[in-house]
């Protein structure tokens, strides 16, 4: 493994302890240790199913549960959990479940996805330790960071709905709803296409105005949690810099699906006839800006 690689992994996992411990400070059931360690656990059950089905890509289908076995722990050791914590609990739920759902309906049956299977054939016989490292391992370092705002929010928040602090849930929440929406439609509209067996690229509907509108859907509904976060500020339920290292949240899955996921899919979108003109015209992520192909 490469210095550059290992120097990353070594943030990404200082990053999550220091979030779970409120920045090393608290190491005991009043941080967040407990729902960090379900987390590492449930990735860890979903590699040993892996292993011996050889299939590493269903990892992708245990992603968006892994955030509501993040919320429900946050949950669970909350002492006095406000309608707050139950409504975000109650999105991020119907959010992960309807993610990991759809990908298990798709992919159920099918080869080990072109990515981890590039990757098998590149690792060779260290596939399963590597895997354990570099794939499941590192997918529940950067669950449990993304998830981190969402679970502090549930757990420390001290929040009432009115004034200031009201208008910033409504917008954040609000923010969530729209890239909740962009997901939920994005997808429709592609389940629709890929029926009708053209084999063609999509370019009608959202994915006229953004190539992956479920990512911008998830970009939205992480920066909309963590604005409706703020709120922790004003109430002083945690100090301001944890505030701004929990910034890390939205920061995270935005690099991940630009800079990782979305070159990795759009190299397998080049196939299609009309895709340099389709990448030229429309852009990467979000509406409105200068495409990049």
């Amino acid at each position: 493994m490469d210095i550059k690689r290992i120097f990353i992994y070594g943030l990404l996992l200082l990053a999550a302890i220091g979030l779970a411990t409120l920045g090393f400070t608290a190491w005991g059931t009043e941080g967040l240790l407990i729902p960090l360690g379900i987390t590492f656990a449930y990735f860890t059950s979903i590699f040993v199913v892996a292993t011996i089905i050889n299939n590493n890509s269903i990892v992708d289908i245990g992603w968006g549960l892994g955030f509501v076995i993040g919320a429900w722990a946050s949950l669970l050791i909350t002492e006095s959990p406000n309608l707050l914590a139950y409504l975000l609990v109650g999105f991020i739920t119907l959010w992960g479940l309807r993610l990991s759902i759809r990908l298990f309906n798709r992919n159920v049956g099918k080869p080990e996805d072109f990515r981890y299977a590039q990757w098998r054939k590149e690792w060779g016989k260290n596939v399963v330790i590597t895997a354990f490292f570099r794939v499941f391992m590192i997918q529940g370092l950067i669950n449990f960071v993304v998830g981190s705002a969402a679970y502090s929010i549930i757990k420390f928040n001290a929040f009432v709905f009115e004034g200031f602090q009201a208008v910033l849930v409504i917008v954040g929440f609000g923010l969530a709803i729209v890239g909740f929406a962009f997901e939920v439609i994005g997808d429709e509209q592609l389940r629709q296409h890929i029926q009708k067996k053209t084999r063609s690229l999509l370019q009608t509907g959202l994915w006229s105005i953004t190539r992956h509108p479920n990512y911008l859907g998830e970009i939205l509904i992480w920066n909309g949690i963590y604005i409706a976060g703020f709120s922790l500020l004003l109430t002083g339920s945690i100090p301001w810099i944890y505030y701004l290292i929990l910034v890390l949240s939205p920061l995270v899955m935005s690099a991940v699906l630009i800079k990782i996921s979305t070159p990795l899919l759009e190299k397998n979108m080049e196939k299609y006839a009309g895709w340099a003109e389709y990448a030229q015209r429309v852009p990467m992520i979000f509406p409105f800006t200068k495409p990049k192909a």
